[in-house]
């Protein structure tokens, strides 16, 4: 039996097809790597202003947590006034028969103490909220830091192994084709 001779043609084609289409998959790659370069640049910039966000928030929380201690040590300072105001008030009301306007005076001033007392408690109460609220926007930034930066090394990753792939490495050659003669028309 004899070799059909259109036989090693129809295989020659087949195989100019076959390299027709690896290439076309070569250039939708290079297109698709092209588009994410853009991508990844903005999520560069994107992690770099969460960071720069991050860092801000987290000096005003430290801020915060100063003013918050320097409300403590006032509050108790006001708290140990308010101590010494009390025991000078059962003083003065020892007193108070002989020394009944002085007594009025002193009480007032007691009052004024604790309503003072009250403003500095409502204060601290308002800055520990927001301390807190701050708290949880920087756990938040940081979260969404942490996964775009896993989606970062992800895209890394997947892009190695392309790179790195039996497919990418036999078909240097026809990038290199391409190159060469890609510009160039019959």
């Amino acid at each position: 039996m004899k070799p059909d001779p259109s036989e090693p043609a129809d295989q020659l084609n087949l195989l100019r097809q076959q390299l027709i289409l690896a290439q076309v998959r070569i250039m939708e790659l290079e297109d698709g790597r092209d588009e994410l370069l853009p991508r990844l640049a903005g999520v560069e910039k994107l992690l770099s202003a969460a960071q720069v966000v991050a860092d801000q928030k987290l000096e005003e929380a430290t801020h915060l947590a100063r003013v918050l201690s320097d409300l403590q040590a006032q509050f108790e300072h006001l708290r140990h006034m308010q101590h010494v105001t009390n025991e000078a008030l059962n003083a003065s009301r020892a007193e108070a028969a002989a020394h009944s306007s002085q007594g009025q005076a002193l009480l007032a001033e007691v009052e004024n103490l604790q309503t003072l007392t009250r403003q500095l408690a409502d204060t601290n109460r308002t800055q520990l909220e927001r301390l807190a609220t701050l708290e949880a926007s920087r756990l938040s930034t940081q979260a969404e830091s942490v996964a775009r930066q896993e989606r970062l090394t992800q895209l890394d990753s997947e892009q190695r192994a392309m790179k790195s792939s039996r497919s990418w490495r036999w078909t240097a050659w026809l990038r290199s084709m391409e190159r060469t003669f890609g510009g160039r028309k019959p």
